[in-house]
């Protein structure tokens, strides 16, 4: 059988039955965020160009676009929704798939989801067997697949997509097939555009291309039936080292999903730890940035190669500058989303804290783990070694924690008893009939 077609299989025999309540509940938190993360982006200056561009080019109205109260078609309302999701860099991460899964595949099962009415139960569904199948070829493809220079939420995030809208949108096995394979000719995103509104379009036509590919599917668009395993499918074009083995391992019994990672910061995961580091540093030793000779960072490769821009330029190069989000921790005491601002980026005290910052290459380190060492005006050096960041699966937010971000979030687009209405409908998800409930309560106040 081929690697195809057994997640089509899995889809389409999976139920809500069969997944353990315990994995609901990371749904629901992943759901959440997402719409918070939404909400917010919704006021970002990328939003205005979509608009726009939705506008000049209409569609029927099937789904909404959060936080502007305006339908469009499926396709369109899951790219300009996935690109907000992004365009904060605040949304969830998984590790070991090396991707934002929500970003892509909460914009197809929420389009799909309100076009059709479909059930909280319905949604949870389709939204888990969307992260596993995700999650399996993310991890399968590995760091090397990254280190190429793909943009793995880019890549990888079509088949959360496509996995999930196929199942809300009942494509039988065969069809199924055919949409991962004309999902997995679409591939593309490169980190080349890393710093640049280029970077929240990879999560938004991740989703787009997912609803696309199932919608031609259902009509009976065919594909190759090995797009992941045939002589020139992904494995060999896009990851040739890849790890076949991790595509199907326990696939139904393990979920990844639980090892979802929850961002309290508005950037880059790779300078969470930096920004956590120095919180805690000024909370315990009551230093200030006055006091600081100079700071060194040591990196494994993978973040060391994403957030090593020591003069960003564009604002959102600020987001992906471990330089610029120290200098924001000490400087300013503390790093939200409104601080990645063209002022702060070019501020002048800003820019000569940066020059303390000193970013090392360190092969010996795992992952995301990270050593900070400050060093005072007094030459005493203080060390902090982090293997995780807050918001990781190890250390994970409170629901207060993930309700109060939410809050913050979608405050400013949405009234209060709607915010509210929101967290609540989430938390009771599997009881709610029809989801365009929940999309109705995100228009604008």
């Amino acid at each position: 059988m081929t690697v195809t077609k057994r997640f089509a299989q899995y889809i389409d025999e999976t139920k809500y039955e069969d997944i353990p309540r315990d994995v609901h509940r990371y749904a629901r938190l992943c759901l959440l965020d997402w719409i918070g993360v939404t909400l917010g982006g919704s006021r970002e200056p990328i939003s205005d160009i979509l608009m726009d561009f939705v506008d000049i080019v209409g569609g029927n109205p099937h789904a909404t676009i959060l936080g502007k109260g305006i339908k469009t078609n499926l396709i369109f309302a899951a790219l300009v929704n996935g690109t907000l999701s992004h365009a904060l860099d605040f949304d969830d991460t998984h590790k070991n798939s090396g991707t934002h899964p929500s970003v892509c595949l909460a914009p197809a099962v929420m389009a799909v989801g309100e076009y059709m009415k479909s059930s909280g139960r319905d949604l949870i569904t389709a939204f888990v067997i969307g992260f596993e199948v995700g999650a399996r070829i993310g991890a399968a493809a590995g760091t090397a697949h990254y280190d190429y220079g793909w943009h793995a939420t880019a890549t990888i995030g079509r088949f959360s997509a496509t996995a999930a809208a196929s199942k809300l949108m009942g494509l039988s096995q065969d069809q199924i097939v055919n949409a991962f394979g004309i999902a997995g000719t679409q591939v593309s995103g490169l980190r080349e555009v890393f710093g640049t509104m280029s970077k929240p379009f990879h999560a938004g036509k991740a989703a787009m291309d997912g609803l696309l590919s199932v919608a031609l599917a259902k009509r009976n668009f065919d594909s190759s039936n090995e797009i992941f395993e045939g002589k020139f499918g992904l494995k060999n074009v896009f990851a040739p080292k890849a790890d076949p083995s991790r595509l199907l391992k326990d696939l139904g019994r393990k979920y990844h999903i639980t090892d979802i990672a929850f961002k309290p910061y508005a950037s880059a995961l790779a300078t969470h730890s930096t920004i956590q580091a120095i919180e805690a540093m000024k909370a315990k030793e009551k230093i200030t940035a006055a006091d600081v000779k100079s700071i060194q960072i040591e990196f494994g490769q993978l973040p060391f190669s994403v957030v090593n821009i020591k003069h960003p330029r564009r604002v959102l190069e600020g987001k992906f500058s471990v330089y610029q989000c120290a200098a924001l921790a000490f400087v300013k005491g503390r790093v939200t989303p409104g601080m990645f601002t063209h002022e702060w980026i070019h501020d002048p005290e800003i820019i000569r804290f940066r020059e303390k910052v000193n970013v090392l290459l360190n092969p010996g380190l795992k992952k995301f783990e990270t050593i900070i060492k400050v060093i005072t005006q007094q030459n005493r050096i203080l060390e902090i070694f982090i293997r995780e960041s807050k918001g990781s699966a190890s250390d994970p937010l409170t629901f207060l924690e993930m309700k109060n971000k939410f809050m913050d979030l979608a405050l400013p687009v949405v009234d209060l008893e709607n915010a509210e209405k929101i967290v609540e409908s989430v938390r009771h998800l599997s009881d709610i009939q029809d989801v365009s409930a929940i999309i109705q309560l995100c228009h604008p106040a």
